[in-house]
């Protein structure tokens, strides 16, 4: 009851993740030395706040249920580092015991997107556009990791990964920080586990990606077209119920990805692509291939603009 009523609160005082181009961006501020370790330290209120849903993970079999979970995500770069500070409710703090391999501890991922024109599948990128991973789990050491598809996690070489953990009266605030391995990354996002939900693997909450931008806000150049968002939902729900997409991806039918949260998690760009090219990402734990609807590009812009609302 307290972890339910805790998250309600939670929903109900800060804004859903929007569509418009704006609330996909996350601003970095920067400092002239590295960006601090502690959670608590003064120089944080620099960096903008953003409040950022993350969602159960439903497009995966076996995923963790549930309501979605608010964690606000700020970001400072100074001194050649990296630094990310996330803070999100969980009302029981689990950690690692090696005497109890049964129990689940809480962790945290943060995860980059290479530069490009789109972003690869969010939940650990897709075959050939690897992404880069941040991971912090209750009471061992944080880890750099890289997956390209689900299944393909791997350990990755290179300098240390800082972290800093602390528990505070509602949940945890984390700091991560460290040299990130690509260039310069479009995009972040992030994902939390729950040690008493026995949260591990695709049982997590995840958020979409957010586009990395400098103190102005303004949304890379590079994804407009990823953001671009037009046509009519009433017109795309109409279409969603033509072709019978829910046969197979209700949550009910258990054929094709649940798209409850599809909404929340994606972005319009991802889903054009799913519906134009359905064998071309495939999630795996599902036998059915999508067949390609025939749409017009008007049309594909109402079914993604219906699809957009799911949250």
């Amino acid at each position: 009851m307290k972890r339910a009523l805790l998250g309600l609160l939670l929903l109900l005082t800060v804004p859903a993740w929007a569509a418009s181009a704006s609330e996909r961006t996350l601003r970095i501020a920067d400092t002239r030395i590295a960006p601090p370790l502690d959670p608590d330290d003064a120089a944080w209120a620099r960096a903008p706040a953003a409040a950022l849903r993350l969602y159960p993970q439903t497009t995966v079999p076996g995923g963790p249920g549930g309501e979605a979970v608010m964690l606000e995500a700020r970001v400072l770069r100074g001194g050649g580092l990296l630094a990310v500070r996330l803070a999100w409710a969980d009302a029981d703090a689990d950690s690692s015991d090696k005497h109890a391999t049964h129990r689940f501890a809480d962790a945290a991922a943060v995860q980059f997107a290479p530069a490009g024109k789109t972003l690869p599948y969010v939940g650990m990128g897709e075959p050939g556009r690897p992404v880069q991973v941040w991971f912090w789990r209750a009471g061992q050491p944080a880890e750099r990791l890289s997956a390209q598809g689900f299944g393909s996690l791997t350990r990755q070489p290179g300098a240390r990964l800082a972290a800093q953990a602390r528990r505070t009266a509602t949940g945890w605030t984390l700091v991560l920080r460290g040299k990130p391995e690509m260039r310069a990354p479009a995009a972040v996002a992030f994902a939390a586990w729950d040690g008493a939900e026995d949260g591990r693997a695709g049982r997590k909450r995840l958020s979409a990606w957010q586009a990395l931008s400098g103190p102005d806000g303004v949304l890379p150049a590079a994804l407009r077209e990823e953001a671009r968002l037009g046509g009519d939902p009433a017109r795309g729900e109409r279409l969603y119920a033509a072709h019978g997409c829910a046969a197979c991806h209700a949550p009910e039918a258990g054929l094709g990805p649940d798209l409850a949260h599809a909404g929340g998690i994606h972005w319009p760009g991802h889903l054009r692509r799913a519906v134009r090219e359905p064998a071309a990402f495939r999630v795996p734990g599902y036998a059915a291939i999508m067949p390609v609807p025939s749409l017009r590009p008007e049309q594909l812009d109402d079914l993604v603009a219906y699809l957009i609302g799911l949250r």
